[in-house]
């Protein structure tokens, strides 16, 4: 009899173990399915998200995102006041990701096409890559696609100088910006409300 109630006990505790391990399952997959709408990743930021870099909130603008035959990648146009500055990833064989800031037009003047090499501000930019993406925009009244053509140049230290040609689509224009690779590690995404915060914003 004895051995009878403890067989009955035993078996009692394993499917009370069994019960309350399903229970505390779903309720982190319930945590998490709540996490998923808010959690932003390089690839997921949305209008209006926060990117915290170097003790400044940037606000994302607008979305690029670059197609060249089967690769792409993306540029967030992002603003701080008066400040730009572009996020741009690209995922290839590994995640590349660099922080960019515009040069003024009147500070370097570049005839088309570009020369191989660039000098700008004391330093010398060689030219790494080049070619033509079409590109598509989310974030303004008036979403944009169109083509482009790109010159990617850097250093041996790894700082970058982009230039971007657009076409008539969007009136045309030389983009130039500056910067360098950084660690994706020290960006904070934070999610926003969707909304563009500063008017009249401009590539």
């Amino acid at each position: 009899m004895t051995f009878f109630l403890i067989l009955l006990f035993l078996v009692a505790l394993f499917v009370w173990i069994q019960f309350r391990s399903k229970r505390l399952s779903v309720g982190r997959n319930a945590k998490l399915k709540g996490k998923v709408a808010t959690e932003r990743t390089l690839f997921t930021l949305q209008i209006g998200d926060v990117v915290q870099y170097q003790g400044r909130d940037w606000i994302l603008e607008t979305v690029y995102r670059y197609y060249q035959d089967k690769f792409e990648w993306i540029e967030y146009l992002l603003r701080d006041n008066d400040d730009a500055a572009w996020l741009v990833v690209v995922e290839d064989d590994w995640l590349e990701v660099s922080w960019l800031t515009p040069v003024p037009e009147d500070e370097l003047c570049i005839q088309l096409p570009p020369p191989r090499y660039i000098d700008h501000q004391g330093i010398s930019y060689s030219l790494r890559e080049k070619g033509e993406a079409k590109y598509s925009t989310e974030g303004r009244v008036n979403n944009q696609e169109g083509s482009c053509r790109f010159y990617d140049y850097q250093t041996k230290d790894g700082l970058q100088l982009s230039l971007e040609e657009y076409d008539s689509a969007r009136d045309g224009g030389l983009d130039i910006n500056v910067g360098r690779k950084i660690n994706s590690l020290d960006l904070s995404l934070l999610p926003g409300d969707g909304k563009s915060v500063y008017a009249n914003v401009s590539r």
